[in-house]
This record gives structure tokens, sequence and C-alpha cells, in this order.
């Protein structure tokens, strides 16, 4: 049952990815809200915490962005994703071997 909570949660975290990729900020942070909420615990988190303080950079949201920065500083104190950015994963999401 975790791994398919993990699975869905990456993936909810990998269409957050492309819409920001894709410079759709709101749906980025629509798609990151909703694996912050609904799959807490899950890895994808710290992934959908800094695709929210990018999106919010990004849309001139100076609060929300510090906001989003902090809980992802708090729950993830180690975070590689403010110092490196997004991490290069060739990948599919459901790739796990």
């Amino acid at each position: 049952m975790t791994y398919i909570v993990n699975s869905l949660a990456q993936y909810e975290v990998h269409v957050a990815r492309y819409y920001f990729a894709r410079a759709a900020y709101v749906a980025a942070i629509n798609r990151a809200q909703v694996t912050v909420a609904d799959y807490q615990g899950a890895p994808a988190t710290e992934e959908a915490l800094f695709i929210l303080v990018k999106s919010y950079d990004a849309l001139a949201l100076p609060q929300l962005r510090d906001d989003a920065k902090r809980v992802l500083e708090k729950n993830f104190p180690a975070t590689e994703y403010l110092t490196r950015g997004f991490k290069d994963n060739s990948d599919p999401w459901w790739k796990v071997w």
C-alpha cells in the first residue's frame, strides 16, 4: 500500500514539474498542493514544496514563497533542492529499479 501511495504522490509531482516547465505556474501550484495535502509523509512532498517555492517566486508572490520555503526547510532540513534546484532524473516517474 505504501508503494501505491508513494507512486501516486510522485505522479502528482511529475505533472506539477511538467506544468512548471511550461510556465503554467498556477497549475503547478495546484498539483503540488494536492501532493502536500493528500500524500503527507511521501518522499515526493519535498519536491512538491520546492515546486511551490519556485512557482510562487515566478508569480512574484513573496509572502507565499517564503511560507513554502519555511515549511520546506522545517520538514526537510538537509534538502538539496534549495541549493541545486531540480534533480536531473531521466528515469520515468514509475520506474523504481
